[in-house]
């Protein structure tokens, strides 16, 4: 046990002799060697110090970096040290030169605010009294026995997983409710609608022709579409639960914009609100196919029977924007990938 205290004793002092032959890093022209309190506030650094009024970076042989931040608390003024990773240091640069960029970001990606939320809680999470204390190695932990082993196993709480996106279930259920309701209103029409009688009409022509009349089954047309539908939609989502559960959640990062996906969203709504309403229209009108375009309904005068097929249309149309939504993100991630890797190879 001795020995043990004398070599943490002289790791002690050979680390704060380390941290007396300390450099300070100048980040950015932008801030100096200094960041005072104006600046730290117009580049929303350090935000989680309170009493934050000064702050410089350090580097001791190793290489090593730390962040020494003057605070105040009432009338006294002392240090706190937060280790710095290299990329950390690398991050903080990056907040730097993009004041602007980043500013966006956070006014439009909640994705974004989380993520540089996340980065600072990191840092200022572990804050020291000085680069010795940060340095010196940790307190050896007490050997516990361990209990002895219960008569009947018990259960164990399972750890956290990863956290689960949504992605694919929002997805494939929009994508189940089309099938489902495109399936369910055809087999609804042509189960649930027959030819009643043929009355005689005129046509745009002038011409006498005889147009038939139908009648609706109101609980199998109903009870087969919305089956149908809930039935696809159900589907849709526990596969789509699947893939989320089975695939990591990607967090966007730091740089990633958000122009292509906004834009090619709102370019692909206008052919998909086209292709919907034609869907529509057509399928609607016709019921698949069961009815005529002149038919009549005689206990349908509302056409309410036309909802399914107007559902399917709706869905055909968001998921059109959908699919612009997914194409302009990949285009937007690729470029981020691509700016990042043209910053690293110009070594900032």
């Amino acid at each position: 046990m001795r020995l043990l205290h004398m070599l943490l004793l002289l790791a002690v002092v050979a680390a704060t002799g380390a941290a007396q032959d300390t450099t300070v890093v100048r980040l950015r022209n932008a801030v100096g060697d200094t960041i005072d309190l104006g600046e730290r506030d117009s580049f929303r650094l350090f935000p989680n110090t309170p009493g934050f009024q000064r702050a410089v970076i350090l580097e001791i042989p190793g290489p090593a970096y730390f962040a020494k931040v003057a605070r105040v608390d009432g009338d006294s003024l002392f240090p706190v040290y937060y280790r710095l990773q290299p990329a950390q240091l690398e991050r903080i640069r990056f907040v730097i030169d993009y004041r602007e960029f980043v500013a966006q970001q956070q006014r439009t990606d909640l994705g974004a605010v989380r993520s540089l939320a996340s980065f600072w809680q990191s840092i200022e999470s572990k804050p020291f009294r000085s680069i010795a204390e940060a340095l010196a190695p940790p307190p050896p932990k007490p050997v516990k026995k361990a209990p002895p082993a219960p008569a009947t196993p018990t259960a164990q709480a399972a750890p956290p997983g990863p956290p689960i996106g949504s992605e694919n279930r929002y997805h494939a259920t929009l994508l189940g409710a089309t099938a489902g309701s495109a399936l369910g209103g055809c087999a609804g029409s042509w189960a649930g609608i027959k030819v009643d009688r043929y009355v005689a009409s005129t046509n745009c022509l002038n011409q006498n022709v005889m147009v038939p009349v139908y009648s609706v089954n109101q609980p199998l047309f109903w009870s087969t579409a919305c089956g149908l539908t809930v039935l696809g939609s159900a589907g849709g989502y526990l596969v789509g639960d699947k893939r989320d559960r089975s695939q990591p959640l990607v967090q966007a990062s730091a740089d990633e914009g958000r122009e292509w996906r906004t834009s090619l969203a709102i370019g692909a709504a206008i052919p998909g609100f086209l292709l919907g309403a034609g869907f529509a229209l057509l399928t609607g009108s016709l019921h698949y196919g069961r009815t005529e375009l002149l038919g009549q309904l005689k206990n349908d005068p509302s056409y309410l029977t036309v909802l399914p097929m107007a559902l399917t249309g709706m869905c055909l149309a968001v998921e059109a924007s959908t699919i612009g939504y997914l194409v302009g993100r990949n285009i937007d991630r690729h470029n981020a990938e691509r700016a990042a890797k043209k910053r690293a190879e110009a070594g900032r």
